[in-house]
């Protein structure tokens, strides 16, 4: 019956029933979400939907490889319906006497075998049929491992033969997770959870408190991350499915991250080998944990109501790590530190600088310790610099990060490079934030107005028609500099630029004794419409500020898009001479023909 109880006594889905009954009636109707997953085992255990599903997409994998090899020539033996038939039957019969009786606990063997077996189909139901039985188990405390003495010898023989059992079983779903195919990756990841569920639940009904399998967690992370066949499927499953959706599965994910990357890890302790670690960190481990922890969107707070993937025991006194603000910050911030440690790629570093202000810092524990990171960045130069200011704002304005010469360094990254970078829109943005402040010396300032006017009279349309708003800006919150445009030099002929362009010390480049006559030259710009723009200058200055931002995305498309859409008020005068022969005549075309 649908209950699990029939006129033979229970059938091999009543542990499965007893799970969600007891989840349902034990919880508020709020609450009662919380038990689909208890409800979708049980109607996976009634009626394999799901099983079924991922055997048909086996069978098709199966069959395009042997059209694949027998295009090629290779022998490749396929397995008949029938014999796939009778085998799938087999391991149904032998997981209902395993799961009817103790004394049927040796055909657990012969699953294995099956789940071990080249026949795809059988395979893959005997791998699934394993994890129905170890579920029980865990549910009757068979798998449990206890300090008190047992009386039964051979009770206990029979636990750690069962244990042992178990354990194979979970390498066998670890060396799953590096197949080929990313639907037996899947499978096998779903799998190996939902025995970390029944494992926790297990031992928190023991011990009385919330206990988390992290060993087993800790396995699956190293190898999902690790692994060079790992598939971007996977990776989405894991994110989706369960770190975004369970805040102890995403609490020890980033603490697992933390302990893996550092280089006092021991991969095989406790594993009965002696340890071989290696110098550094694989890359296939970078480029998957960035991948995993940047998809991450949930921050766990104390204001929301936490989700937990293993249950906590209703009698626990002591409140767990897993629903506490603090641990979840702690281990979000170990993370990243240690990711960042690691050999980056030139890639992940720029996506981990593109993200920092926004998905980061916000987030730590303590923001100051990305102090050495983004001030290692700042120094790099190039697009690693312009990248590293928006996390070094962030850190100064809202953490009072005490940056030495930082004016210095950002007036470094002002030159005619900078007018071509890919970031050039994020880094004139941050420029006038940080110019915009009425407290910097007009020195400062002057030098800044000065630099960009020397890089405007070589920029690309583009890159002048930002730096002129700029320019106006500066000039107008700063009206001590306004001598830049009102100075007039004693003879012109023989007058020189005390602005020394090299001088690496603003207080030192002169820039407030010079002027900015290349404003004047760019009066005189062959686009009509920076010339208009630079026009300005020598008119008052009654306009209010420029939005900088509507001169940001300008590139020789929108310029060229811009032109050719407007229309003109009058058309305008030409004076064609219409042709009388097939040459005119002076052309060297002409004077051949003539020979």
């Amino acid at each position: 019956m649908a209950s699990g109880i029939g006129y033979r006594g229970t059938n091999r889905c009543f542990p499965f029933w007893e799970d969600f009954q007891q989840c349902y009636f034990s919880s508020t109707e709020k609450a009662r979400a919380d038990c689909v997953p208890a409800r979708d085992d049980y109607l996976e255990c009634l009626h394999h939907f799901k099983e079924i599903a991922r055997v048909r997409a086996i069978q098709t994998v199966e069959r395009n490889n042997y059209a694949k090899n027998k295009a090629n020539g290779t022998d490749h033996k396929i397995i008949s319906a029938k014999d796939d038939k009778s085998t799938v039957e087999r391991v149904h019969k032998l997981e209902a006497n395993v799961l009817s009786s103790h004394q049927n606990l040796n055909d657990i063997v012969e699953i294995y075998n099956i789940a071990q077996s080249t026949n795809a189909e059988a395979a893959f139901t005997a791998v699934n049929s394993l994890g129905r039985i170890y579920s029980a188990m865990w549910t009757k405390g068979l798998l449990k491992r206890t300090k008190q003495p047992q009386q039964d010898a051979a009770a206990a023989k029979v636990g750690e033969w069962l244990r042992d059992n178990y354990r194979q079983y979970t390498d066998l779903l670890r060396s799953m997770l590096g197949h080929q195919e990313a639907p037996i990756q899947v499978t096998a990841l779903r799998l190996h959870v939902q025995m970390m569920d029944k494992e926790g639940q297990a031992l928190g009904r023991a011990a009385g408190s919330y206990v988390f399998p992290n060993d087993s967690f800790l396995e699956i992370v190293e190898t999902v991350l690790n692994s060079d066949a790992t598939s971007e499927h996977l990776l989405r499953t894991l994110v989706d499915s369960y770190l975004n959706s369970y805040d102890d599965l995403r609490l020890y994910f980033y603490r697992n991250v933390a302990k893996l990357a550092s280089p006092d890890y021991d991969p095989f302790k406790n594993r009965g080998k002696k340890s071989a670690r290696k110098d550094t960190v694989s890359d296939t481990f970078v480029q998957q944990a960035f991948a995993v922890m940047s998809q991450i969107r949930t921050v766990f707070s104390a204001d929301s109501d936490s989700s937990l993937w293993i249950a906590q025991p209703k009698a626990s006194g002591n409140e767990p790590d897993v629903v506490r603000a603090s641990a979840h910050t702690r281990a979000f911030s170990e993370a990243w530190l240690a990711l960042m440690r690691l050999p980056l790629t030139a890639d992940i570093y720029k996506q981990i600088l593109l993200t920092m202000h926004k998905r980061i810092v916000p987030y730590m524990a303590d923001a100051k310790s990305l102090m050495d990171f983004l001030s290692t960045s700042y120094e790099t130069g190039g697009a690693v610099s312009l990248l590293a200011l928006n996390g070094l704002f962030t850190l100064m304005t809202e953490h009072n990060l005490n940056y030495p010469n930082f004016y210095e360094k950002l007036y470094a990254l002002l030159d005619r490079n900078v007018f071509h970078v890919k970031y050039r829109a994020r880094f004139f943005r941050l420029l006038e934030t940080f110019l915009g402040s009425s407290h910097l010396p007009a020195y400062l300032v002057a030098a800044f107005a000065k630099r960009l006017a020397r890089l405007a009279l070589f920029a690309p349309p583009a890159g002048a028609v930002t730096a002129i708003p700029l320019i106006y800006n500066l000039l107008k919150a700063h009206p001590s500099c306004m001598v830049l445009i009102h100075r007039m030099s004693e003879d012109d002929a023989e007058s020189t630029d005390p602005f020394v362009e090299d001088e690496p010390d603003l207080a030192k480049c002169n820039a407030l004794q010079s002027s900015l006559w290349e404003l004047e030259s760019l009066q005189h710009h062959y686009y009509p419409n920076i010339a208009t723009l630079a026009r300005l200058f020598s008119e008052p200055f009654h306009k209010p500020q420029f939005m900088l931002e509507d001169f940001l995305d300008h590139t020789y498309a929108t310029f060229f898009e811009s032109d050719t859409g407007r229309k003109s008020k009058k058309p305008p005068a030409l004076a064609t001479q219409p042709p009388i022969s097939l040459v005119r005549a002076g052309d060297a075309l002409s004077d051949f023909m003539a020979v």
